[in-house]
């Protein structure tokens, strides 16, 4: 499995494969935003094959041909990619940051994975949930992991900021008691969260220690 593009927690957007006014009538790739940091960055070692050739409707954007031979496409980047054709790029290398610009409403990152060595509009198309873990954020041994949490016995309010959840002010929800998740980091004694609510998977910081599996 390939790394996040993000440095830290992102959440679905648009669907891959969802029916609508799109070209070829559905969503070629899956839509995804961070809400804490815009930068991007390789999910995976690779070679450039493209920057900003695929059309105008995905703005600023980027194509690297994965060492597996498969295709990868960043889309409605805020800069144009610094990077050029060719060259080759690491997995975590910053590529640029998530942005707005060609046919987008709201800053986000649309990711196609095809499975072809060259790019091509609806080509070979898989699911980048398939092929992408989007809570591991480092190739580097000895990095956090992901791991299983569960609430105790009482709710846990969940926060968005670390500084928050130490003050344990503005709370933006919380998870019931015995309630599982998933903790993909600590900071500062803090624990990130991910978690399903009403459908929808979100994240938050915790100060329960004793879930941590």
């Amino acid at each position: 499995m390939y790394r996040s593009p993000f440095q830290t927690i992102s959440r679905q957007t648009t669907a891959f494969k969802k029916k609508g006014s799109w070209k070829l009538g559905y969503h070629t790739g899956i839509d995804r935003v961070c809400d804490t940091n815009r930068i991007l960055v390789a999910c995976t070692d690779g070679t450039v094959t493209r920057v900003n050739s695929c059309g105008a409707s995905y703005g600023n954007h980027i194509v690297f041909r994965t060492d597996d031979n498969r295709s990868v496409l960043y889309a409605h980047m805020a800069d144009k990619p610094a990077v050029k054709v060719g060259e080759r790029i690491r997995s975590g290398q910053i590529l640029g940051r998530m942005g707005n610009t060609g046919n987008s409403y709201g800053a986000h990152l649309h990711i196609e994975v095809q499975n072809s060595k060259a790019w091509g509009y609806g080509k070979k198309l898989i699911n980048p949930n398939s092929v992408i873990n989007w809570e591991k954020f480092s190739d580097k041994e000895g990095d956090f992991m992901s791991k299983s949490w569960k609430n105790g016995s009482t709710p846990e309010k969940v926060y968005q900021t670390v500084a928050d959840c130490k003050a344990k002010k503005n709370s933006i929800g919380s998870l019931d008691a015995r309630e599982s998740a998933t903790c993909v980091a600590i900071a500062d004694g803090c624990y990130l969260l991910t978690y399903s609510a009403a459908g929808t998977t979100k994240a938050g910081f915790v100060a329960y220690a004793g879930g941590v599996k």
